[in-house]
């Protein structure tokens, strides 16, 4: 009895053993399973939490291999469309985007997303059929409208449009922004008069500064001034600090003439912080462009130029536009102060640096130019400019040595720039003639025109020299005659050419150049003067050499001319 099982009961354990093997492969299944989630879910957060804190190249590599693993993950697929469009990779942005929505063919945003990257890819159409879907199923969802309204807008589908915004108002009521949509669309079909007319009633039905003022400058525009400043009056009477209305009304007192109470608009305008600083700053270069208008409002133009830097000092551009104006009234002290401070706010930044220079190069600021450069390069080594503005600074503080050997390593940097090479090359030659050494200096002018036959500079200043030794003097005549073939109105290259005559016996000719000189700006410069008087002295018109010799004189006493005078006198 104890060695006997029966068949019954042998059944029943044999029930029990397959029933514990099921529950136990059942439970390492569902353990795998479970893992598998916890894995995919880890990796999903991880990857968002990367994106989120700014590491969208390792947010991608993880989403990537999600969807390597999980092909239908929509949501990996989706942020995978949203890292590839901020790279501009629209082709992979599109692949993710359908891909989500093929996982998930129900879910809004995966739509909208692949519709604004279709309409980003020009793929209108198929932009359009989604929207069209959305807005069918979602109809009260009128903020997805806005992007419909532009992409039939850009396919001149301004019937499309339209629709599209009696949907909006049907469902939410007219709006200044559904109002303006349907005004540029009657400019977009060129329908002007019909535009303002829907406008200006608009504006009765729901007045608002925006649309007053636009009515106020499309009035201006076609100049009927009174209508204009109606409307710039109704829209400051709505909000008496909307800064377009003040800016057209503020206009059409200028243009009537009525400068007291444009200045009366202007000022605060000016002043006003939130007006785009860049719009002021190119308004104020068009009022300076007009020099009558800056001398007979000086001082208030002046205001408005200080309202101007006082509302933006840490404007790059309006700080340089206003030391530029203190500079131009006299001020130039306030204005290289400005420039100073716009390096200290921004001293990593190269413009300002430049800027600087710039202006004390103007102010023949010699030592500031020479040492700042110095500064400049600890910033920006082996800057080009930086080194010409430091080499320019110690040439005129007589510093010929030093500035020979900023030009020289100027000379090396510039490798393969040959514009750099030439005009450093002619700088050479006038700083080696500056240190007496005219030997160096015709090596250099002549390596200047050997690669640039047509550089004036170089031409001049070497046929000048050599006219001064009278040596060579066919060709300083021959360099000489280029230089005036290549700028006819330079009053330097007339005098050179016409000295050189002059050294040559051709005094007669030497009168006709100098004569064109005269005409362009001569008149002005001691040296032409003095070479004028001399040709004519020798020409046998002596009264008139005498009155421009006098001339001369006056403009640059430190010539000498007066007292060469008075020995000719004596002859």
């Amino acid at each position: 009895m104890i060695n006997t099982i029966s068949h019954k009961s042998g059944r029943i354990i044999s029930k029990i053993i397959v029933l514990a093997i099921l529950l136990v492969a059942g439970t390492a299944y569902l353990g795998a399973q479970q893992k598998s989630s916890i894995e995919k879910d880890y990796k999903y957060m991880e990857a968002l939490r990367l994106l989120n804190l700014g590491h969208p190249a390792e947010s991608e590599k993880i989403f990537l291999e999600l969807v390597k693993e999980y092909p239908s993950m929509d949501a990996a697929h989706f942020y995978l469309s949203k890292i590839y469009i901020s790279k501009n990779d629209l082709e992979n942005a599109k692949k993710s985007a359908s891909a989500a929505l093929k996982a998930d063919p129900s879910n809004v945003w995966y739509k909208i997303e692949l519709a604004r990257i279709y309409a980003a890819t020009g793929e209108i159409d198929n932009s359009i059929a989604i929207y069209e879907e959305v807005r069918q199923n979602n109809s009260a969802k009128t903020d997805l409208y806005l992007d419909m309204i532009e992409l039939y807008i850009r396919k001149q589908n301004y019937e499309g449009a339209l629709s599209i915004i009696d949907d909006i108002e049907r469902v939410s009521g007219k709006s200044e922004a559904t109002g303006l949509t349907r005004y540029n669309i009657f400019i977009y079909q060129k329908k002007t008069e019909e535009a303002i007319a829907y406008l200006k009633e608009f504006d009765k039905e729901q007045p608002s500064p925006r649309t007053s003022t636009m009515l106020g400058d499309y009035y201006a525009s076609i100049q009927k001034d009174t209508l204009a400043m109606e409307y710039y009056a109704t829209a400051l009477s709505l909000d008496p600090k909307y800064i377009p209305a003040t800016f057209g009304i503020a206009e059409s007192y200028r243009i009537r003439g009525q400068f007291d109470l444009y200045f009366e608009y202007m000022f605060p305008f000016m002043a006003n912080t939130e007006v785009n600083p860049g719009l002021k700053n190119e308004y104020m270069k068009e009022i300076m462009a007009n020099p009558k208008f800056v001398q007979t409002f000086f001082p208030q133009v002046d205001t408005m130029m200080q309202n101007l830097f006082g509302a933006h000092p840490r404007d790059t551009s309006i700080a340089y536009n206003f030391a530029v104006f203190m500079v131009q009234t006299s001020r130039p002290d306030v204005g290289l102060k400005v420039l100073e401070q716009n390096i200290k706010n921004f001293p990593q930044e190269r413009g300002p640096r430049h800027q600087y220079l710039s202006l004390a190069y103007y102010l023949e600021k010699w030592e500031i130019l020479a040492s700042q450069s110095d500064t400049a390069l600890v910033w920006f080594p082996a800057d080009l400019d930086f080194m010409q503005l430091k080499g320019i600074g110690q040439l005129q503080l007589n510093k010929t040595e030093e500035s020979i050997s900023t030009f020289k390593e100027i000379l090396r940097l510039a490798n393969g720039d040959s514009a750099t090479t030439v005009r450093t090359l002619s700088i050479l030659g006038d700083t080696y003639y500056m240190a007496g050494n005219k030997k160096e200096a015709y090596k250099y002018y002549q390596k200047t025109i050997d690669i640039e036959p047509k550089h004036a500079p170089a031409l001049n200043n070497y046929a000048y020299y050599l006219s001064e030794e009278g040596k060579q003097l066919r060709k300083a005549l021959a360099m000489s005659k280029k230089t005036v073939e290549l700028e006819p109105e330079n009053a330097i290259y007339l005098d050179t050419y016409a000295w050189i005559l002059h050294k040559m016996g051709n005094n007669a000719e030497a009168k006709k150049m100098l004569k064109q000189a005269m005409v362009f700006g001569g008149n002005q410069n001691a040296d032409i003067l003095d070479h004028y008087a001399m040709v004519l002295f020798e020409l046998g018109e002596k009264d008139l050499a005498f009155m421009y010799w006098g001339q001369a004189d006056k403009l640059n006493p430190s010539l000498g001319i007066a007292a060469k005078v008075d020995k000719l006198k004596q002859k």
